[in-house]
């Protein structure tokens, strides 16, 4: 494809974007769910040939300026006080999650083990943007506002190294090569200890780093620079290593938006580049949710003989999901910061969007994964059911539930 083609289809998508944005906000709607759904109707109606969404396009392109950005602006004492909260839901939880969502599909459905795991681990990480959106028009607590949008930033890493970890299986069963259970603990373990912890260290080294450098600048276009180098040079370097990008773009950016910040630029510079990554945060879900609903295409499987068999995998994996969560915030312990109110917890559990990542990796599946068409199909129908069913109604819940506003 030309640089001309590339810049049509640009300024194209974003044209869509702000007309569909000018247009949900008069009509008093998130303008993420109306992206997904003009970009369903672009797939049913237009010829969205140039338009896929690539693994490589969110995990590459959208994804670092995304979770630097979150990163960036998260409060870190915020995170601070309801870091308990946060990291039962985005650790344990997610993992548990995952459990509970691979156990009736493998019992419940012709998928493995390791195909039920595999969804499983693409289905985690939760997608919050049309929530927060939502929370921000609607001033909702900001507590419960640091707890969704915390948990989505650190869930999307861990997500992504159980990803990882189960691939390393599927990719040796491809392959037939056999492990013994030992060789298989041996390199879950060792696939974990460096994709996780590798990035972690990544994540620190070159946040502190960068923080000490920028010290000793008072440019703001200097600093912008260094920032946008920071979110995608991170990200690419650990993923060269074979480490998690994204909890290194995580922690880098957590350290250069608390540490950097404070210690190392002036107020004014502060605030050009905070306002530069809210545009660029801005512009990038406008075209990553209008994507999304292009590449959500039923057309594409509705003349498969193996329908029914998608049908039922995915009617699962919609109801997995949806119980998986509520159990979760369930068992949760009462005392947590934020699980004192009943109506919190179900804000929690209903917000549980699933989006953009989860796309990617099921997109990003080896070719030749024999139950490739059927984890698609599930993804789809799981990211269309949260966006459309559960996002459109969370305006209606909130504004019958007034303990939930400052």
């Amino acid at each position: 494809m030309s640089i001309v083609v590339v810049v049509r289809l640009l300024v194209l998508l974003l044209l869509i974007a702000l007309t569909v944005i000018l247009i949900t906000r008069r009509l008093d709607v998130p303008y993420t769910l109306g992206l997904v759904v003009v970009g369903l109707g672009i797939s049913l109606f237009v010829n969205t040939g140039p338009f896929h969404l690539t693994p490589d396009l969110v995990l590459f392109v959208f994804l670092p300026a995304l979770l630097f950005e979150g990163s960036w602006s998260m409060s870190v004492r915020a995170l601070r006080d309801n870091w308990l909260t946060i990291f039962l839901l985005a650790v344990p939880g997610l993992l548990l999650e995952a459990i509970l969502i691979a156990v009736p599909l493998r019992f419940l459905t012709p998928l493995s083990w390791i195909d039920a795991f595999l969804l499983a681990a693409i289905l985690s990480p939760t997608d919050p943007i049309a929530v927060l959106g939502l929370f921000r028009q609607l001033k909702v607590d900001a507590q419960l506002s640091t707890i969704i949008e915390g948990e989505s930033l650190f869930n999307d890493g861990v997500a992504g190294v159980l990803y990882q970890v189960v691939l390393v299986f599927v990719l040796a069963s491809i392959h037939h090569v056999q492990l013994t259970p030992f060789q298989m603990i041996g390199q879950g373990l060792l696939t974990l200890l460096q994709q996780a912890g590798g990035g972690i260290v990544v994540g620190i080294l070159c946040g502190f780093l960068i923080s000490r450098f920028v010290k000793y600048i008072d440019d703001p276009l200097i600093e912008i620079t260094i920032t946008i180098v920071t979110a995608y040079g991170v990200y690419l370097l650990a993923d060269y290593l074979h480490m998690s990008g994204i909890l290194a773009v995580i922690v880098a950016g957590l350290i250069l938006g608390s540490y950097g910040q404070m210690h190392a630029m002036s107020e004014r510079t502060r605030e050009v580049v905070d306002s530069f990554w809210s545009v660029i945060a801005f512009v990038a879900n406008a075209l990553l949710f209008l994507l999304v609903g292009v590449q959500l295409d039923p057309l594409e499987f509705l003349q498969s003989a193996q329908l029914s068999l998608y049908l039922s995998i995915a009617g699962l994996a919609i109801a997995a999901v949806l119980v998986a969560r509520y159990l979760l915030v369930l068992i949760l312990p009462a005392h947590l910061p934020g699980m004192r109110l009943r109506s919190w917890r179900f804000l929690i559990f209903w917000s549980g969007l699933r989006g953009a990542l989860s796309l990617a990796l099921v997109l990003a599946l080896p070719l030749e994964l024999p139950s490739r068409a059927a984890l698609l199909f599930a993804t789809y129908a799981v990211v269309f059911f949260t966006l459309m069913v559960q996002g459109f109604s969370l305006r209606f819940i909130l504004h019958r539930i007034p303990s939930l506003h400052n």
